[in-house]
């Protein structure tokens, strides 16, 4: 009786610790394949630039289906920035393990400080059309404007090909304020954020870190990771329960893809503002995240402004109403940084 006691137990030990390989084993694949990143320019945006870009092709845009073949071939001409200097510049970490390649456009007005760090989403680079809209917008406005490669993306430093949920993305935005405040003499009180998608992830993650840069804005933000992560995991394809698998498969590699929250940037904001784009029939990143944060950050008493875009999937609020977009991207800035 003792004996079949213990091969029971054995046999359930055994069934057990298989189960559990099955399902880390499950969750790597999951968690290095839907972290993947190419290193490198996307070919939609390799020609892209400050004096001439163009939205991606049928399939290649910032969501699935056929909504996105509507804006193939749009004319975008009217926000383009031929005769604006633009200064290629390379901007080492402290730690010297990545450099973060950059476009630098300095305002035409030499004594104006107020400069916007721009921060594009996963699997893209600033060569986006979602960064060099805004950035044409704000140049236009007299803002200074440094447009950044996150790691592993265009031409910043290819450390793994793998994106992180915005815990190191983060401190590549760190970095550029960094440099601004040291060779451009542009204090982080004049200096604010905007980021796309998983671009506004780091972005509030970066608010998290430093409690000085002013201001933040987001565009189709993630706010309660754990639900988004499993939306993500279903939107790659996998099973959407997956994805707690994959969390700690990615945790016995050595990264914690929820070491800092967006909750925890919205708690460390404090008297910095912050403002929020988001379409509400958004199906990569579903708009409940924006009303999700906006009610964070009701509680903890962040100013924070929501911006919905009516029947507007993800980022696509700003291709709907670019005038929208333009009037209160820009005065969120004038408001947050200049004096």
């Amino acid at each position: 009786m003792i004996a079949a006691s213990r091969n029971t137990v054995r046999s359930i030990s055994v069934m057990a610790l298989l189960a559990g390989t099955v399902f880390l084993a499950v969750g790597d694949y999951v968690y290095r394949t839907g972290t993947s990143v190419t290193c490198g320019f996307p070919t939609s945006q390799s020609q892209n630039s400050p004096a001439e870009f163009h939205p991606p092709g049928a399939g290649r845009g910032p969501f699935q289906g056929p909504g996105w073949n509507r804006w193939v071939g749009y004319d975008l001409s009217r926000w383009w920035l031929p005769d604006i200097p633009v200064e290629l510049v390379y901007i080492d970490a402290p730690k010297g393990s990545v450099r973060v390649e950059a476009w630098w456009i300095a305002a035409t007005d030499p004594p104006q400080k107020p400069t916007v760090i721009m921060a594009h989403g996963l699997n893209s680079s600033r060569r986006d059309f979602n960064i060099l809209m805004p950035t044409s917008m704000l140049v236009r406005h007299g803002f200074n404007v440094l447009m950044i490669d996150l790691r592993d993306q265009g031409g910043t430093t290819c450390q793994d090909a793998r994106h992180s949920a915005g815990q190191d993305e983060s401190d590549d935005i760190l970095t550029a304020a960094n440099w601004l405040k040291t060779k451009k003499a542009i204090p982080l009180e004049r200096t604010g954020v905007h980021g796309v998608s998983g671009g506004a992830l780091a972005t509030i993650i970066a608010a998290a870190k430093n409690p000085v840069l002013a201001a933040f804005s987001l565009d189709s933000p993630i706010f309660d990771f754990n639900r988004a992560a499993a939306h993500e995991v279903a939107y790659q394809g996998f099973p959407g329960l997956l994805w707690r698998a994959a969390y700690w498969s990615a945790r016995l590699r050595g990264t914690d893809l929820m070491a800092v929250s967006p909750s925890d940037g919205l708690d460390a904001l404090g008297h910095r503002p912050v403002q929020v784009f988001h379409g509400n029939l958004d199906s990569r990143v579903p708009y409940h995240n924006a009303l999700d944060l906006m009610a964070h950050a009701k509680k903890t008493g962040v100013h924070a402004i929501l911006h919905t875009f009516d029947n507007a999937d993800h980022t696509e609020g700003l291709l709907i109403d670019p005038e929208r977009y333009e009037r209160e991207l820009t005065q969120f800035f004038s408001t947050s940084l200049r004096d």
